[in-house]
This record gives C-alpha cells, structure tokens and sequence, in this order.
C-alpha cells in the first residue's frame, strides 16, 4: 500500500483531465463504446486500486463485452492514441495526443452519398450516427469491398436479425467474407446461395441440439466450417448434436467437434467410440462425487480438472470408487482432498485396482492392532488419523515389533493419561535399542521420566530450572548437528 492515497470517495469526486484534442478531433469519429472505454480507462490511471482496474472489472462497471473492449482498444492504438503493452493479460497505456500526427480518416461525402443512402434506407427503425456511416466506407476501402456488395450483405443481415441490429454485426460479416476473397457482388451472390443451401442443414442441427430458434448468418458460417474446412458430414454432425442437447448449444456443438478434430476423429463411427469414453468419464464423476458428498452443476469441469487426470495415471474405475470410499470414511470430503491422498498413493506406486484392495486390506488390520491397543491402556474412544501416524512411528519408524508394542500397552493401562505414558515408554525402549520382549522386562524405567506422566499433581518431574547460559550450553552451534533426524 503506497504512503498516501485517495479515498474511494475521493477518487469519485476527483476530477479527470481529458485532452481538448480528444473531444475536438477524435472523439467525432469514434463509436460510444471506444468514447466510453477512452475516457474510463483515463479515469482508472488515477485509481490505485488495482483490482478495479482489469479488463473483467471494465467490462463489468461499463456493461460492454470483453471482446468489445480490446477492440476499442485497438481502435485507439491505430489512432495512436494508446499502447498496448501486453496481450495476456490484456494491459495498454496511453499515449500523448499532441504526438500523433494526424486526424482520423475522413472521406468525401460526395463519392459515397449514394452508398450511404442505400444503407440509411435499409436500416429505417431508426437515424445511423455519422460514426457508423463512415464505419461502412472505412470497410469498404479498407478490405477493397465494392459498395455493391456491401450493400448486399447489410441487407441479407437485415433481413436475417431484423431492424434492430447493430451496425458492428454487419461490419463483422462483411470483414469475414472480405477475408475469405468474397468482395464482389458476384461473389457475395454466390455466397448467399451457399448459406441458403445449408439453412433446412442448420435447421435438422438445431432440432437435434434442441433449440427452437432460427438458424442465422453464425449459426451456418459455423456449419460450413465443420463440413467444409474440417470434413465431418450431416450424420456425424447430427450425432454430436445430439450429445449436445441442451448443454450449451451451437458453441458447445463446435467445442465438441474442434476436440474429435484434434484428435484426428473424423468417421461415425470414431465418434461414437469417443462418445462412448465421454459419458463414461461423466458417469465415473458423477459416481464419485455422490460417493464423497460434494456436488458439481458443472460435470465437465469435474472431469477437465480431476477424472482425466487420474485415469491418465491408470487409474481403473473400480479403484477411484475404493479411494473415494475410504476418503468419506476418513473425512476427506473434497475432489481436492481426494486428489491430493492420489498422488500419495501415484508416488508409492499404489495404481492398480488389486494393489488398492491390498493397501486398503493393511490399513483396515493396522487399524484392528491400534484398536486393540486402546482396548488394552483402557481407552474406548475411536480411532483418529493421529492414532495412526502414532502407530506408523513406533512400526515402521522405530522399528517396534508389535509384541513390545502391546507389552507397553498393558504396562500403560491403569495410568492416568495412558496414550502418553504409552508414547513415553516406548519411546525409551527405542532409546535403550530393545528388540525383544525380554529385554524390555529387563530393563529399569526411572519413575521421574515416564511414572510421573500419570499423576494429576506433577507434570514436570524434573524440578531443575536450567540458567541462561546452561541453555546457550545446551543449544550451542557444535552440538546443533546432534537434534538432525
């Protein structure tokens, strides 16, 4: 946090400068949301509060899309106007106005009065701004598209949306078909021919995908695509539609399609194999999540972030049930909690569906043996986590077979504060190097070490008060190395 700073209510009641230069010979020729982005981005530069100033948090304050937003953006730094600086994430400064070294393009008025008038005619539900107009003759020059077959396009798009669509639209049609070459009105033609053919296509897609609206411009550019440029005929289309249902539409059909395209998935039949492996990896989801206790709305993102993975590590179904059962029986109530006890197991080699079962078959007898021995100290609690970490240090760490651990057992029953009395003993067997039995009978237990754990009245049996410097002696540097485990 920087020393000093403006409040939020000062930053709102602060004012902002803005450039003469800007409202005089820029501001005319731009759009209401390049004018809107320009002049809040300005307001932003003086805001220290760096979360209020992102490109989402833009968007949601001034009500404009993301992509709406970057190319305002971009309109300003043909301008040269602004900088941008960086692409992910999106970040762009402004630039002096004094340095630019012209204005925005005009036109002649006269050379296309008769092109504006066509457009102004065929949009009639309201007046065209100035800035949309010369919009059109900045795409007509700009991609070498004949006035006619401009013409020609805003009014299949017209009569596509209706009266009621916004100038971007058809210039974002119109930019598309320049790219793919269409720029005459011959070929523009002939390109309406093309969408028509696929309309009754488009219209079998919607049904299968259950949507009851019409087909537009998009909808069919999207079709030409798959059957055109990636190769997928009617039926294979049709079949993932189907997959689609309901779920997300003409985008979620596409997203479906570009992944069969990635994986090089181009037959029926391939498909339906795939699809066949899809619903499985969802139904395993959502097998597992009941199993745990969670629910997700959003299955595909159970399976993106966590049933991809673990089947990659060759994970069987069979086996992710087994560990999503023994996490809900352990409290590991989350996919996270459940990720993070599979890599445990991925790491110690623990994958196959049989290797699990005898894992889990161990740890169900570990947890009979510790059962019993709090049975024998006098304990009927149930077992907890710590009880096994405990139990795995005095096995597998100290090396405690378990008939010195259950001798210990039995010597702390009847103690107050037995669990500790058991933890104290052993550990003194482990000291002593035991291995036996017989040699833990043999042995000596000082009373002030371990004894007095199990009375009320002493916790600390040794009643030395240990001086400064016998503590700097204790914890000296030579004899640091000897506290390394």
């Amino acid at each position: 946090m920087p020393f000093s700073a403006l409040s939020k209510d000062a930053l709102i009641n602060n004012s902002t400068i803005v450039d003469n230069m800007f409202i005089t010979d820029f501001m005319p020729y731009a759009d209401e949301v390049a004018i809107k982005v320009y002049l809040y981005g300005l307001v932003q530069c003086a805001n220290k509060i760096q979360s209020n100033n992102t490109l989402d948090s833009v968007s949601l304050a001034l009500g404009v899309e993301r992509n709406q937003i970057i190319t305002a953006i971009k309109y300003w730094e043909e301008i040269g106007a602004v900088r941008i600086t960086n692409e992910n994430p999106f970040e762009f400064e402004y630039i002096p106005l004094k340095t630019i070294a012209s204005k925005p393009r005009k036109y002649n008025r006269d050379k296309y009065a008769e092109f504006i008038s066509q457009i102004e005619n065929m949009i009639l539900s309201r007046t065209l701004t100035p800035n949309e107009l010369i919009k059109y003759v900045e795409v007509v020059e700009d991609y070498k598209i004949s006035t006619d077959a401009m013409v020609l396009i805003a009014k299949y798009c017209v009569d596509s949306k209706g009266q009621n669509i916004h100038t971007n639209y058809i210039l974002a049609v119109a930019k598309a078909w320049a790219n793919e070459g269409i720029r005459t009105i011959e070929q523009v033609d002939n390109k309406l021919k093309e969408m028509e053919a696929q309309t009754e296509n488009m219209r079998m897609v919607f049904l299968a995908l259950g949507l009851k609206s019409t087909p537009d411009f998009e909808d069919k550019q999207y079709f030409i695509k798959w059957t055109t440029s990636w190769g997928y005929d009617l039926e294979s289309v049709l079949y993932t539609a189907k997959l689609c249902k309901k779920r997300g539409g003409i985008k979620k059909l596409d997203s479906m399609l570009d992944g069969f395209y990635k994986l090089g998935l181009f037959t029926l039949a391939d498909i339906q194999k795939q699809s066949e492996y899809i619903e499985f990896v969802r139904n395993l989801a959502i097998n597992i999540n009941k199993t745990i206790g969670v629910y997700y709305e959003n299955i595909d993102t159970v399976v993106e972030q966590y049933i991809t993975d673990w089947l990659e590590k060759g994970y069987e179904a069979k086996g992710l049930k087994l560990i999503a059962t023994y996490c809900f029986k352990r409290n590991i109530k989350t996919l996270e909690g459940m990720h993070h006890f599979l890599n445990k197991l991925y790491e110690n080699g623990v994958v196959s569906t049989q290797s699990l079962q005898n894992y889990f078959e161990k740890l169900q007898h570990t947890d009979i043996k510790i059962k019993n021995i709090l049975h024998t100290i006098g304990t009927t609690r149930m077992i907890t986590n710590t009880d096994r970490d405990y139990y795995n240090t005095w096995s597998n760490i100290w090396g405690m077979d378990d008939e010195i651990i259950d001798y210990a057992a039995k010597k702390s029953c009847g103690k107050s504060l037995s669990f500790a009395y058991l933890n104290s003993l052993l550990a003194t067997f482990k000291e002593k190097g035991v291995k036996s039995v017989e040699e833990c009978e043999k042995i000596t237990i000082n009373p002030s070490k371990i004894d007095t754990i199990s009375t009320n009245t002493q916790i600390i049996s040794d009643k030395h008060i240990y001086s400064k410097e016998e503590l700097d002696n204790l914890f000296n540097d030579e004899n640091k190395g000897a506290l390394d485990f």
